[in-house]
């Protein structure tokens, strides 16, 4: 295994238990970018945020944005010009219209303006009946749990597509790519990648399916599983990593 690209998911993965970025794992970012291996933030969140998030931090300024339906590199950004955006806004304009028609009142939709193939819901009523719902209709949208709100993607999108398409665009394969997340959004992300790592924090379930199971928690464990494919990393220079 030769590792030439780290993908990482942000909330839970780089953060402290109390939400805030942890200060170890933003150090640990930027010694692997300065030793030319480079770190792609993998995200639910939309573009500008997950885009600002990686200039701040140091890390990659490819990103994969609303749990893998949209990929930005720098040069997209930079022109204000999306041109890998790998999911339909139809699906997401049906499914929230199907929805309304079954929740009625009960749905509150987040205005999200910088959101481009994805809503963001207020989890008021049971996900999996949504999900059955939108299934039975034949929309093309699933929902996806974050804590007290629910996304709305297209059904044929994931984290794993997106950075598959990420790797793509560095002229890196997949197989060269070790990811590292802590919840069930992740586990497609993790079966694209060379190599994959959970948190502490994660589920049981999610730690079962991954290549190595972290015993530190959140920003913590996104470190220790950078210090434990240290030997696989393709740079000479990162395997000095504090």
């Amino acid at each position: 295994m030769e590792i030439k690209v780290i993908a990482c998911d942000v909330d839970g993965t780089l953060t402290s238990d109390s939400g805030l970025l942890d200060l170890y794992a933003v150090q640990t970012i930027r010694c692997l970018e300065a030793v030319g291996l480079p770190v792609i933030l993998v995200t639910s969140r939309d573009y500008m945020t997950a885009w600002s998030l990686s200039a701040f931090l140091g890390a990659c300024r490819t990103v994969v944005a609303e749990n893998g339906a949209l990929v930005v590199p720098e040069s997209d950004f930079r022109s204000n010009r999306l041109s890998n955006i790998l999911g339909e806004t139809a699906k997401i304009e049906r499914g929230l219209t199907v929805l309304r028609e079954v929740f009625g009142e009960h749905l509150s939709v987040y205005r999200t303006p910088n959101r481009v193939c994805s809503a963001v819901i207020e989890r008021s009523f049971d996900t999996g009946e949504g999900n059955t719902i939108l299934a039975e209709r034949g929309v093309g949208a699933r929902l996806l749990e974050r804590g007290t709100v629910c996304h709305l993607i297209d059904e044929d999108t994931n984290k794993g597509q997106g950075t598959r398409r990420a790797a793509e665009l560095l002229d890196f394969e997949a197989e060269n790519v070790v990811a590292i997340g802590d919840s069930s959004n992740d586990l497609e992300l993790f079966g694209v990648v060379g190599y994959s790592i959970a948190v502490g924090n994660a589920p049981e379930a999610v730690k079962e399916q991954v290549n190595y199971a972290c015993s530190a928690c959140f920003g913590a464990g996104f470190c220790e599983g950078v210090k434990h494919v240290l030997p696989h990393l393709s740079f000479p220079a990162a395997r000095r990593l504090p």
